[in-house]
């Protein structure tokens, strides 16, 4: 990917300015309070911005190497936003500026974590999830020796849990918890926050925890070292949604076809992240500088290994109005707030992408397999 840091430090200084003394506690840190309630696109009076837009240059937000990012490294390695004339720009930003950044309409969109977009808009900012860029991806890990039965939400308790505090599906496990009768606040459940795997791994190996909540191909890396996965958060809650394409007001009132465009060619970078792993998978490596073995597993699986982590573009707009339920109910965000998430999952752009491949490869069953889950999943 070109990533440029040419407007870094002005969308770091502007997102500084605009809420003083912000500070994200993860991915579910607190967003500043808006005077205002938020109006999403069922309050705009005119629709004409669906057919406008076109050919405008996006910045997006990217953070580090990582590689769940995949159709859109693959989509940029292979010129597949060039040929759809999509003019895009993938900026380096940390995760706490990113959001803020956005909401000021000084990021087009950004590939971070539903949990910042979901405690912006809680907190009446403007934020529009338009598609996805994971589903699930939570590991839930423990010493070798761990021979403990973990089928029920009554086997977790007494357990002590270190979590790694951005991880989504830690959220989503601690509701399934709570909604099968434990109580997740200490009474059954002990939950402590580590800010990076290594305290969190070294703190299991010590014996001070029971069990850590990681994210995807974190217990690959560690195996060997004592350490495995017993279960994943996904095979007790379901899919969840993990990161998102989120964009910002203006982007989607003034570039709305670019975004359009920008959703087709990552469309068909998943085309070949699913179809052609063997080209992909150096792609990643030569991205990310990380190991083929590690790469491979984390995106794909090994014999031996289960990846959890699902890279679906698909906005997922019932998983995702249901995690902001899941944030109310866990007191990630406000209970009482006034601001729904339901107009701040915009589905159109992706329909429309996906509208735009299936009329090119009307036969292409991987189109029709996304058609039939966008009515499941958005509908």
């Amino acid at each position: 990917m070109n990533f440029t840091r040419r407007s870094f430090c002005a969308l770091s200084g502007v997102a500084a300015a605009s809420v003083l003394g912000l500070g994200l506690a993860g991915c579910g840190g607190q967003a500043p309070q808006a005077e205002t309630k938020a109006e999403g696109p069922a309050d705009e009076a005119s629709q004409d911005y669906l057919t406008q837009g076109k050919g405008e240059h996006l910045v997006c937000g990217v953070t580090g190497k990582l590689i769940k990012i995949a159709p859109a490294i693959v989509a940029d390695k292979l010129g597949y936003f060039e040929e759809e004339g999509c003019d895009v720009e993938f900026q380096q930003i940390a995760l706490n500026d990113a959001m803020t950044a956005l909401t000021s309409n000084q990021l087009d969109m950004d590939l971070f974590g539903v949990v910042p977009a979901c405690t912006y808009v809680s907190q009446g900012a403007k934020a529009y999830i338009f598609g996805g860029t994971i589903l699930n991806g939570s590991e839930i890990c423990a010493l070798d020796s761990f021979d403990r039965e973990l089928k029920t939400a009554a086997d977790y308790k007494g357990l002590r849990i270190g979590v790694n505090r951005p991880e989504t599906g830690q959220m989503v496990f601690k509701e399934w918890l709570q909604d099968e009768g434990l109580d997740i606040n200490g009474g059954d459940v002990t939950f402590t926050y580590f800010d990076n795997d290594q305290g969190g791994f070294e703190a299991v190996k010590k014996g001070e925890f029971d069990l850590y909540i990681t994210n995807n191909a974190q217990g690959f890396v560690q195996r060997g070292n004592g350490i495995k996965v017993v279960a994943t958060v996904k095979q007790y809650a379901g899919d969840y949604p993990c990161c998102r394409q989120n964009c910002s007001e203006q982007a989607l009132h003034e570039k709305y076809l670019s975004l359009v465009d920008f959703e087709t060619a990552l469309l068909r970078g998943y085309k070949t992240y699913k179809q052609e792993p063997d080209t992909v998978i150096p792609l990643l490596v030569d991205y990310s500088g990380q190991e083929e073995a590690y790469v491979r597993a984390a995106m794909y699986g090994t014999d031996d290994y289960d990846n959890v982590m699902d890279p679906s573009p698909d906005p997922n707009r019932n998983a995702v109005l249901k995690f902001y339920d899941t944030l109310k109910n866990i007191g990630e965000i406000d209970k009482a707030t006034a601001y729904s998430m339901d107009d701040y999952v915009v589905t159109s752009i992706y329909r429309t992408a996906l509208d735009t491949l299936l009329e090119r490869e009307p036969d292409e069953q991987l189109w029709k397999n996304l058609d039939q889950a966008y009515a499941k999943n958005n509908e």
